[in-house]
């Protein structure tokens, strides 16, 4: 049996070329507020992680910035009475406060084993870096019925795809809907270039290519199906109201280059963000085993928006271009 491994690490940050490609800022968590989250998904985000108990997982493809965001949340969440452990691989941010365990297979200290081991001490709050088998899924839900919060990230490409996944892995159904909080699926797009972006008046077109786009995930909601024209032009309303100036204008910005941006354009990156809430309407669709597409319409209908939704919001916004939205976005 391997020691407890159940240790803060002095030095985490694994040396060589594994860590060349993994660059972050100094190693520090971003404040939650600073992630780039919608203030509408903001809100959703901060209520559903403040929960005593539960399992919320964030998604997406390697890169995608899946642990900064847990870091974020766990920094939220970090008072001095809060007992929050993790176990990754390899451990790149750190935090006062926090035990951090890296994960060693050779040594016998998998992700279960040190889930295991945590269990045993009891802490408030416990993160593992990824759950890629049913052996640590079934311990995150275990642990997340026994009173913990657990966070988790999964390998998945939007929030509804992930239930299915963990089902397919075989989950049971109820105890999964029982803890889940909610999942958060992200995606990171080139930032226009603060320096040298073009601002320009949209067409009439182009303003109505970009309603069509963003509507295409909604026309299976209630309220499209119900009034497709009236739903139109609620979102249109909504985006005056929040994007254009006083006369109603809106204003996008292309590309550029410049010696800031090595001629490209684009310096920086931004987060889009897909939260879906574990509700009780997605809990119950959980339980039926429902399909990705039921999933889907149900988290619209709650007010999730889709990561295209959230890219395209951005772009209204001016911090990208739907060149890019639809470059990580792609179906």
């Amino acid at each position: 049996m391997p020691p407890s491994p159940v240790v803060a690490l002095e030095s985490p940050r694994r040396r060589g070329p594994a860590t060349a490609e993994r660059i972050l800022a100094a190693g520090e968590p971003i404040p939650l507020d600073k992630l780039g989250i919608l203030p509408h998904n903001l809100d959703r985000l901060k209520s559903v992680v403040e929960k005593p108990y539960g399992l919320f997982f964030v998604c997406g493809p390697t890169g995608s910035g899946k642990t900064t965001t847990l870091h974020s949340v766990l920094k939220h969440l970090n008072t001095p009475d809060t007992k929050i452990w993790t176990a990754e691989d390899p451990v790149e941010i750190t935090q006062k406060g926090l035990r951090q365990v890296q994960i060693n297979r050779k040594a016998g200290l998998d992700f279960a084993t040190i889930m295991r081991a945590f269990l045993r001490a009891d802490p408030d709050i416990i993160m593992v870096g990824e759950m890629r088998d049913k052996e640590t899924v079934s311990i995150g839900i275990e642990a997340s019925l026994t009173g913990h919060l657990v966070f988790a990230t999964l390998h998945t490409n939007s929030a509804p795809e992930s239930i299915t996944r963990l089902l397919d892995m075989g989950m049971d159904p109820f105890n999964f809907a029982d803890a889940l909080l909610g999942i958060l699926a992200q995606r990171l797009g080139k930032r226009l270039c603060g320096e040298c972006k073009k601002a320009y008046t949209p067409t009439q077109e182009e303003m109505k290519a970009l309603l069509t786009e963003y509507c295409e995930e909604l026309l299976n909601t209630a309220v499209f199906k119900k009034d497709a024209k009236s739903a139109y032009e609620a979102v249109y309303k909504e985006w005056v109201k929040t994007y254009a100036d006083d006369k109603g204008q809106f204003k996008l910005y292309k590309p550029v280059g410049c010696d800031k941006c090595g001629n490209t354009g684009y310096k920086g990156r931004v987060g889009l963000h897909e939260l879906l809430v574990g509700s009780d309407a997605i809990k119950k669709l959980i339980q039926e085993h429902a399909r990705v597409a039921e999933v889907l319409a149900t988290g619209l209908d709650e007010g999730m928006l889709t990561l295209k939704m959230d890219g395209i919001q951005k772009v209204l916004q001016g911090i990208t271009d739907m060149k890019q939205i639809r470059a990580v976005c792609i179906k």
